[in-house]
């Protein structure tokens, strides 16, 4: 500790020399700091992973001020970084352990989908926002479903995950509750935190939940009332912010993943006590859940003539018309916005002036974008993860093992929630809550050392009952 503090001293007395600024021994020490957590991650792979995890579900302050534009632009810079270094860590790590690269169904579907969306590129009017949009469905193929299906691969790695998960559920909540208490709420408005787009913010609470859920589901007798306290409190505060959103989709697949906990006994419990917590705040606080229910039941009063679903319904329409006129090689992977932004703008007097717009469906935004080869692989992709993951729960519910009851029960009722929002979201179809969803699916499929330990513990069971 005393070397380290005299190096600190030193770094800190000798950085005006490096770069001449009141700031300096910040930036530098800073840059000492960053180095120091690089080397440390490049020589630990699945450290590097959670890092790059934890980094993508930070939220993202979008905003006017100083310190909002600091942080946009740190988080620019530290994504891809991160995953990068986590990449990089990854591929030491097979080579010098000559480790065997995993390869699914899902990741193999997903490869030929960006195959099929470079291919795009070369009929795209603008070739910037193709290479964009490619930039990102590459990065998230890298981290969800090489990175993650490949590190991911033990009881202890998953709970890994799942920690750094709680984490940045817990960040979520909390900053919202910030927002709150030092920006204040206007009755009437939409909440919205740290800048984020509000439909967003509720979709990450959302996927973020399995891991503050599973903090209870593996907690000793000792720990797990207090964890059930906690899982409690984020409940509501989700219910909360949610509500102060105004977000109906977010709103709709907490419901419904409330409802589908209470279909399997591990998730019952937060079934029923989400419940009753709603119905306790629908009673006592009605004023949170007004503006949702003035979107869904007098949309069209409040937004102008945009109608109950926000004019969805004309963006889909005008969607159909673009995949009419480009049914087989779409108009280039990104390059869908100005496009239909001209079709919609044409077909309601409501969006007239906009120059910029996406589907709300992710299957007619890659239809518009890909074409229908591209919207075939793309829902491949989907289709895939969820045979995968219901084939490996048919071979897990014979072992009747508690660990993989709770995980086959946490998840698909996360993976329907989310799925409601997904169909009706804007950008959804590559946002990383996305990627989240069908990396857990395809876990268990990578959890070979459990399912054998578990299918093993099963015959070793049916045997002793035999014998007896």
């Amino acid at each position: 500790m005393i070397a380290l503090a005299i190096m600190v001293s030193l770094i800190a007395g000798a950085s005006p020399l490096l770069y001449v600024s009141p700031l300096s021994p910040l930036i530098v020490g800073g840059a000492v700091v960053a180095l120091v957590v690089g080397i440390t991650l490049l020589c630990n792979p699945v450290l590097a992973l959670y890092a790059a995890i934890l980094v993508i579900f930070l939220p993202s302050a979008r905003g006017q001020t100083p310190l909002a534009q600091l942080l946009d632009r740190m988080q620019a810079i530290l994504n891809p970084s991160v995953t990068l270094i986590a990449l990089v860590s990854w591929l030491l790590d097979v080579i010098t352990q000559r480790r065997r690269i995993a390869w699914t169904s899902t990741t193999l579907l997903m490869l030929g989908f960006l195959i099929w969306g470079g291919v795009t590129l070369t009929w795209a009017p603008n070739l910037d926002y193709g290479l964009e949009r490619l930039a990102q469905y590459v990065f998230r193929l890298l981290l969800f479903l090489l990175l993650v299906v490949n590190e991911i691969n033990t009881k202890e790695t998953l709970d890994g995950l799942m920690r750094v998960l709680a984490v940045n559920g817990w960040v979520l909540v909390l900053a919202g509750v910030g927002v709150l208490l030092f920006q204040g709420y206007v009755p009437g408005s939409r909440l919205r935190v740290l800048g984020m787009n509000q439909n967003e913010f509720g979709v990450m609470v959302l996927v973020t939940m399995p891991g503050v859920l599973w903090q209870v589901m593996q907690a000793s007798e000792r720990q797990k009332a207090l964890r059930m306290a906690q899982s409690i409190v984020f409940l509501l505060l989700a219910f909360l912010l949610v509500g102060l959103s105004g977000s109906r989709g977010s709103a709709i697949s907490l419901l419904a993943t409330l409802l589908a906990f209470w279909f399997w006994k591990p998730t019952r419990p937060w079934g029923k006590l989400g419940l009753l917590i709603l119905t306790a705040a629908v009673i006592t606080a009605p004023f949170v859940f007004s503006i949702i229910i003035d979107r869904l039941f007098r949309a069209e009063v409040l937004e102008a003539g945009a109608g109950p679903l926000g004019g969805r319904w004309t963006i889909w329409q005008a969607s159909w018309w673009i995949i009419r006129d480009h049914p087989w090689g779409g108009l280039g992977i990104g390059n869908a916005s100005r496009v239909l932004a001209s079709y919609v703008g044409s077909a309601s007097s409501y969006f007239r002036g906009s120059v910029e717009m996406v589907s709300h469906n992710p299957i007619l935004q890659i239809w518009i974008e890909t074409g229908t080869p591209g919207m075939l692989l793309y829902l491949s992709v989907l289709v895939s993860a969820v045979w995968l993951f219901v084939r490996q729960y048919r071979q897990y519910n014979k072992a009747s093992s508690s660990y993989c009851v709770s995980y086959f029960a946490l998840t698909p009722c996360v993976f329907v929630g989310t799925m409601l929002s997904w169909i009706k979201g804007g950008g959804m179809e590559f946002a990383p809550a996305y990627f989240l969803l069908l990396v857990l699916l395809l876990i268990p499929s990578r959890l070979q050392a459990d399912r054998v330990d578990c299918t093993t513990r099963n015959r070793i069971q049916d045997v002793a009952m035999t014998r007896l």
